[in-house]
């Protein structure tokens, strides 16, 4: 895979396979790129997208950027895939970036005196920033969220461009952000519908998707974990008649609770299910090559089996389907724990305003008491908390957390907008979109980084814009469920398994990370925990000790010195 470069520059970039010049500036670029030209300017795509009917003409864009922004937001929500697309105008010189919705095609940047240098390669900007440093800020804010959710990365001095945004680029200045787009819409008040009514709309909306993202002739592979969505995906493909396979990884020391669903759901639809074994011993390997390809310490535990799915797949596939996202859009057990929470704070709320001297009772209550924390329930702090690391409390109390993260700008950082909560769907929906901007969006960023490496094209069907505006409409009773959650994608799959199969308890797709750190890891952990000098608690720490090995190799690859989190401490 080629490294994407682009540099906006006073100079012209000798290094460069492309030219352009407007204005007082340079336009540099390098990399897997397609260049579309007419009078009115130059677009450059990064990446691909897979929209069949996607508007390739500068002038199109540039008219859209000069006049019209609802369109210009509308326009961008349409478009899948994982790229950046750059857009210079040549006469007067302006030059814009549209960053895709998942940030899939993650876009790092390093500003000089005269030249703003861009790729989506982390080391490779590294290197035009100097000596490699752990960025203070990043490296906390990946402590405590294992992902990073802003601008910051863990290289110093190195930026990350936003995504699902549309940008204005200037030599010698910093980025400007202009718009945002991607956010899940207020839900409209509509005549309800049943549920199977609801489950037809969807299922269609998914085919017309999977129609515009995958040609007839394209090899699909569909990883199927034994989930809802997943299986739902499997079985439209068969309804397109697509030629398809499903994939399931299996790991050494560890029963999958969902391998014998997987199969089931395979066999009721007649398709080739491949099982691919990930063996103990090729974990240090395949973890090492998983942190080198995404510059940091890997969000998801099954990247790692991911990685090598994808090794598996090179060279016999073009497509890879996954069902990422449908939990936040169809019917998220974090959202409904959520809004119950919520619910029960606003009926405490209203029953304390009618009890005298309930506000001082509550004031008295210990910090830890039920009745407290409900009284006490923020929006915002609860959401924070809903996309934190779990870590111990004695790691919690350990971390030297010298650069204090503050909660509210970190929000701000993600895409969501104006934090006002005027009502209970407000807040229902800001949460959604907090778990979306960060959770969803760096797993995809993950997976696609790791598919591009075989030459594979990642497809998300459930996060198109049109499934997503249907899904953020969806009353209530059909996001949250009964005893199930995501009862319309359930709904669907009942009409091509047997029910009782679409309501089995469902696991995820879970991987033995906490054994790999005890064995095949091992070794590399207790590097990690001389590297940064951290106590021998840390260690038992499962989530605090997986991301410390991720960071160690990064820094061993960047040639970085040792940092120290911790002043003194076993």
């Amino acid at each position: 895979m080629n490294t994407d470069f682009i540099c906006i520059s006073q100079n012209k970039i000798t290094e460069a396979s492309g030219h352009f010049m407007a204005g007082k500036q340079w336009l540099s670029y390098r990399g897997e790129t397609t260049v579309c030209q007419d009078e009115q300017g130059v677009l450059l795509l990064f990446g691909y997208v897979h929209n069949q009917d996607f508007n390739a003409t500068p002038a199109y864009w540039l008219n859209l950027l000069q006049h019209d922004n609802e369109q210009l937001l509308a326009a961008a929500n349409m478009l899948d895939g994982a790229y950046n697309m750059l857009l210079l105008n040549k006469s007067t010189g302006h030059c814009s970036l549209i960053t895709d919705r998942l940030g899939c095609h993650r876009l790092y940047y390093y500003q000089s005196a005269d030249a703003i240098w861009f790729s989506t390669d982390l080391a490779y900007i590294a290197t035009k920033a100097g000596p490699s440093h752990f960025d203070r800020y990043g490296l906390m804010e990946t402590l405590h969220f294992r992902w990073l959710t802003g601008q910051h990365s863990l290289i110093e001095n190195v930026k990350k461009l936003p995504h699902a945004a549309v940008v204005q680029l200037q030599a010698g200045k910093p980025p400007a952000l202009e718009q945002r787009f991607g956010l899940l819409p207020a839900r409209k008040t509509q005549a309800d519908k049943t549920p199977e009514a609801h489950a037809d709309a969807v299922q269609q909306l998914l085919c017309t998707n999977i129609v515009s993202s995958v040609k007839q002739t394209d090899r699909v592979a569909v990883l199927l974990s034994g989930g809802v969505d997943s299986s739902v995906l499997l079985a439209i493909c068969c309804q397109l008649k697509l030629n398809v396979i499903a994939v399931t990884p299996v790991h050494d020391n560890h029963s999958n609770p969902e391998l014998e669903t997987a199969k089931q759901f395979a066999r009721e639809l007649g398709v080739e299910h491949r099982i691919v074994p990930v063996k103990d011993d090729m974990l240090e390997p395949l973890f090492c090559d998983t942190v080198q390809r995404l510059a940091g310490a890997p969000r998801s535990h099954s990247a790692i089996s991911l990685l090598y799915i994808m090794r598996q797949l090179a060279g016999e596939f073009d497509k890879v389907l996954y069902g990422e996202g449908a939990d936040t859009l169809f019917g998220s057990r974090a959202v409904k724990h959520f809004t119950r929470r919520y619910q029960k704070h606003l009926k405490l709320k209203r029953l304390m305003r009618v009890l005298p001297g309930s506000e001082l009772i509550v004031r008295l209550l210990p910090s830890g008491s039920r009745f407290k924390k409900l009284a006490d329930f923020d929006v915002q702090q609860d959401t924070i908390s809903s996309i934190k690391l779990t870590l111990q409390p004695a790691t919690e109390m350990a971390l030297a957390d010298d650069v204090r993260l503050d909660s509210s700008a970190i929000l701000r950082q993600l895409n969501t907008d104006s934090a006002v909560f005027t009502n209970f769907d407000s807040a229902v929906r800001y949460v959604k979109q907090v778990v979306f901007s960060s959770d969803v969006v760096n797993h995809f960023f993950e997976m696609s980084r790791l598919a591009a490496l075989y030459d594979l094209q990642l497809v998300n069907p459930f996060v198109c814009w049109p499934v997503m505006y249907y899904a953020s409409q969806l009353p209530d009773e059909y996001y949250l469920g009964g005893d199930f959650v995501k009862p319309i994608l359930r709904k669907i799959g009942e009409q091509f398994y047997t029910p009782k199969l679409m309501y089995l308890p469902k696991f995820g797709f879970p991987v033995p990370h906490k054994h790999w750190l005890d064995t095949s890891l091992n070794k590399l952990s207790r590097q990690a925990v001389t590297f940064f000098n951290v106590p021998e608690v840390w260690a038992e720490d499962t989530e605090m000790i997986w991301t410390l090995t991720g960071l160690y190799l990064l820094a061993v690859r960047a040639d970085m010195a040792p940092c120290r989190l911790t002043n003194g401490v076993n």
